[in-house]
């Protein structure tokens, strides 16, 4: 019986593995699993602490407020039934704006006009071009660094009584027609 014992632990431990566990795999694929997710935590608390949200805005309420206002002024553009006609020209970097109105074309407008573009995520990249009249109607101005984005876009008179806004894919689309008495995109 003896040695049948021996017989049977030499057997056994033939099959046995004798390697340090460090030299192994299984435990370093164990062990990197909470190493990664630590790293991953840290990098997002840095990337965080780091970055602002401009898509959150401290003063909300007062924006809320604000928005009343807008309408406002996108009503009374409505009213007037204005129509904004808008040319890029790529090449020399000017924005060509013809206004109109389906009222009579009696209306008048200001000397001074701009033209906002709002990016959709990245306020830093947030612009706004004064436009110069060149006619009764007509407004130009020098466009400097537009990316191609998919700009939210505001025209407006210096006296900010009445708004025009719209959804525009620059550079695919040079030209644009607002229409204010049809809904923004």
């Amino acid at each position: 019986m003896n040695q049948s014992t021996n017989n049977l632990s030499a057997n056994s431990n033939q099959g046995l593995d004798t390697e340090p566990w460090y030299k192994q795999g299984w435990p370093w694929a164990l062990i990197a699993i909470p190493i990664l997710t630590m790293i991953g935590v840290v990098t997002t608390i840095i990337i965080a602490s780091n970055t602002t949200d401009t898509l959150v805005h401290d003063d909300y309420y007062k924006k809320g407020l604000a928005i009343n206002s807008r309408l406002e002024r996108l009503e009374l553009a409505q009213s007037m039934s204005i129509i904004a006609k808008i040319d890029i020209d790529s090449s020399s970097n000017l924005i060509s704006i013809k206004l109109s109105s389906d009222n009579n074309n009696s209306t008048q407008f200001s000397e001074e006009m701009s033209i906002n573009f709002f990016h959709p995520t990245l306020k830093t990249k947030d612009q706004s071009f004064k436009l110069n009249r060149l006619s009764k109607n007509d407004y130009v101005a020098e466009i400097i660094n537009l990316e191609p984005a998919y700009w939210h876009i505001q025209i407006e008179d210096n006296t900010q009584t009445w708004l025009l806004k719209a959804r525009w894919l620059y550079p695919d689309k040079t030209k644009l027609i607002i229409r204010a008495n049809e809904p923004t995109m």
